[in-house]
This record gives C-alpha cells, structure tokens and sequence, in this order.
C-alpha cells in the first residue's frame, strides 16, 4: 500500500459542500449523453423513457445522485452495514491506493454480469467513485436504468476525499484553533483509518488476552473487539480528542482530572474516596472489567490503571497499540457519546501498598534497601535541565529513561517488543527492591505497571510525589551528574 500525502495549499482543499453543483452538472451532461445513447425507436414507449429521465434529473435536483465526502466518511468509521464501495478506475490505480473494502470494477463490467453479481448481495448503499465524479456519473445513469435506486456516486471523486480527509488540519483555510486539538486527533485517526497499518504502531506482542480479566495485563485490539460487550473501556486522551472520535461504548476519562492540582502542574492522585466516586460515575463498580487505553501517551493509561489499582481493582488491562491501531485495523470509530449510568464504587480493603511515600523512601535510601530507577529524561536526571526546586536526582538512583522502553514509529511511540524490554531489565532479580521515580509519578506508572504487571517483578514500587516532592524537601540530599 502506497501512502497518500497531500499537498494541494490551503485554499486549493475543497470541502464537501462545494462540490455539490460541480457534481450536478457532471452527472446531468453523463444523463444527457445516457439518454441519446438508449433514444427510444419507434416502437418504444417514450413516455416511460421520458418518466426515466424525468426521475433522473429530479435525483440531481434534489443531491440524490451523489455522498459528500463527510458523509462517507463517517459510513466508513462507523462500521455501517450494507456499504459497497466500487472503484471505476483502472486496476493500476486501484492497486496503488483505494478506499478500504472497494471492488475495483470497469464502468463496462460495472453495468454488466460482474456488477449485477455485485447488487445480488443486496448492499444497502453502493458508492461509486473514481478520481473525480464524471465516469461513476455515467454508470449511475446507466444503473439507475436498470433499476438500480441503492447507488450514489462520491462527490469531487476520491481525489477530493483525499484532500478533504488527509490534509493535515493546520493546512486547512477552515481549521479552527479552538478545535485544534480534537481536529488533529481526528485527522491522525482518519489517516491510520484510511492508510492502515504503515502510520499506526504494530502491536507489541504484551497481550496475554485472558478468557476473562482478572488481574492487570495488556489485551489486543481483537480481544477488546471480541469482548466489547464485557468490559468498559476508559479513553485517556483530552475530552476534545475524545468527542472527536473514540471507541464505541467508551468513556472519557483524562489522569489530570484523578490528581490534585498544585499550581502549574498536576502531582498527587486524588483521595480514595473522590477517585471511587469518580469511577462510580462512569459506570465501573469495584468488580467492573476496564481496558485502559490511549494514543501514543501509554504512560496516561497506566496512570488510570494504578489510580484503580490503588483502591483495589484487578480486573483491569491496557490496550496494546491504544485506539491508533485499532483504527489502523479498521475497526469502529464514533464521535456520538452515551452518557454512563452511575453505579456504587466500593474500594477493596487490603489493596497492595504500591505506592511509597518519600518519608518511606528516603528511610529505604538511606538504608539501601531499595535501587531506585529515575525515568526522566538524562538532562533532567544530571541536572542540567530542571524546573522543580532543586536540579539533580535521589543519591544512588539509576537512570533508565521511559523512552527507552519505547520505540519511535511515524506516529507516536508504542512499547518495544517484550524480549528487548525484559533484557534491559535482566540485571535485576524478579525479587529486587526496585522504586519507580520521574518528575510528578505520571511517567513512573508506566515503568512501575511493566515491571509489577507484565514483567512480573514482584516488590517494585511506585513513587507519586517523584523528584517534585523530593526536590522540595531541603533535609534530603540531591545529587547531579550521571550517577
């Protein structure tokens, strides 16, 4: 598959709504033309053909001739039933690049034994489509001769979808800055959509994919498919990523709004009680299964999942490859919403104490019972770069970056496969005391739920307050450099 990039200006993007008359005009000269091809001889009813043509042209009148590209567009995401794209191009052009699940069909063939084949699915809509609307124009005439009612031809052709759906947002004369965020997830969704899977990360290959979810893990965009109706899924990205589009059935969910703010930034989880009330409004009781998911920011949903781990709950996992690849697999996407139906959530007693304090911390320090893995970036843990109250890191802790666990597609960043992840971590013992810490927590939860949770390490601990608390604290040491 050949990858699209569009590069027409501006204001050379067309919009739906502009192609309207151009499509009108179009499939009126191919009805012209259609009509003096089949003219009545003289034993012919020219009434009825006339009653045709009429029929015709009231259809162009009234749009009904034709999709605009935003209507198709959500036919597609959606998952609509019943959709049959055909392709008129030549077959070369087709292999190249053509819109996913479309026939490549000649006009000819198209009006022919091939294409009555075709119909006898009985598809609920046939949209045909070639670079611009002048030859689906004059199949439609010819197949609304034969009585075919279910066909519209694609407004402007797919060149015009084309531009309409992949030009980045920012190359838009109508793109909005207010809506900037929505419409440029949006567009990265459409594109993995439409493009498949060279501009979405490939699955990692961490999914166990349970029979049922009873402890943390990671599952595949087909085991979420698969158990859809089970589960409730948590999106993690902002609430104008979310209305742009999202899973089906999910539930939006950012990790600022389960920390308490402290001026310009966000640090602790919120109280057990407010984050139980939090996930009772979303409809997850203490015994609900979730799957967590976000973009290319893995490091959100594992925040979401230590918040719930912290009260408790078990039957959680992280969806591998989050909603880029379930959209490069083509999967149901939708920007309507169903608002969730609030349930009771009761916290579990006896959670497992995860999280360690920075009283707890600095006592193990000092004691060296525990290696502690900083996973800011190199610039941040020597020292170099800093914005909290002191530059530096805890004395003794090691440096292992987050990115280093990643790795970089077109895209984003989605995990390295398992083996190189668990190598770089071979030099400790499953039973290390390990302690997880980064700036505020939020990219520590990443590292801390791959050790405790798909590596299996078994006593690794999350640090919330990270170098932020620590830094503020002047009675604890801070130390600068590589180590």
């Amino acid at each position: 598959m050949n990858t699209i990039s569009p590069t027409m200006p501006a204001a050379a993007v067309g919009t739906p709504s502009s192609t309207s008359a151009w499509l009108g005009i179009a499939t009126m000269l191919a009805a012209i033309g259609a009509a003096l091809l089949v003219a009545p001889g003289p034993n012919q009813d020219r009434a009825a053909t006339a009653a045709a043509a009429s029929s015709w042209l009231q259809q162009i009148e009234t749009g009904a001739d034709h999709i605009e590209t935003d209507e198709l567009l959500h036919e597609l995401l959606t998952g609509s039933p019943g959709l049959l794209l055909v392709d008129v191009r030549p077959a070369d052009e087709f292999a190249a690049w053509h819109l996913p699940g479309a026939v490549n069909l000649g006009v000819p063939e198209l009006c022919g034994a091939a294409g009555a084949a075709l119909f006898a699915t009985s598809p609920r809509l046939v949209v045909l489509y070639s670079n611009g609307p002048a030859h689906p124009g004059q199949a439609w005439v010819e197949l609304q001769r034969q009585g075919r009612t279910n066909v519209k031809v694609l407004a402007g052709g797919l060149d015009e979808f084309r531009d309409h759906v992949l030009c980045p947002p920012s190359l838009r004369a109508t793109a909005a800055p207010s809506a900037a965020a929505g419409a440029s997830s949006a567009w990265q969704l459409q594109r993995a959509f439409l493009l498949g899977a060279e501009v979405a990360p490939a699955a990692s290959g961490w999914a166990t994919d349970p029979d049922a979810l009873t402890q943390p893990t990671m599952v595949s965009t087909a085991w979420l498919a698969t158990h859809s109706g089970e589960v409730i899924a948590l999106d993690t990205r902002s609430r104008a990523e979310f209305a742009a589009l999202h899973l089906p059935g999910a539930h939006s969910l950012p990790p600022s709004e389960l920390r308490q703010r402290a001026g310009d930034r966000d640090l602790l989880l919120r109280p057990d009680a407010e984050l139980a009330a939090t996930f009772g409004a979303l409809g997850i009781g203490a015994d609900t299964p979730v799957v967590i998911y976000a973009d290319d920011r893995l490091h959100d949903a594992t925040l979401v999942a230590v918040a719930m781990l912290r009260l408790g709950h078990q039957r959680l996992a992280i969806l591998d490859g989050g909603i880029r690849r379930w959209a490069a697999e083509r999967r149901p996407l939708l920007a309507n919403t169903t608002p969730p139906i609030a349930v009771p959530y009761a916290p579990r007693p006896g959670a497992e104490p995860f999280a360690i304090s920075t009283d707890e911390l600095a006592a193990a320090v000092a004691a060296k019972a525990t290696t502690v893995l900083d996973v800011r970036p190199t610039q941040q843990f020597t020292g170099a770069v800093s914005t909290e109250a002191r530059p530096g890191h805890i004395p003794g802790a090691i440096n292992r970056p987050l990115a280093n666990d990643l790795t970089a597609v077109a895209t984003g960043r989605s995990l390295r496969p398992r083996a190189e992840v668990a190598a770089a971590y071979a030099e400790f013992p499953l039973d290390a005391q390990l302690s997880v810490s980064c700036r505020t927590g939020h990219s520590a939860s990443q590292t801390w739920f791959v050790l405790r949770h798909l590596l299996g390490y078994q006593n690794v601990r999350w640090y919330n307050g990270s170098w932020t608390e620590w830094s503020a604290r002047p009675e604890l040491p801070a130390a600068t450099g590589a180590r």
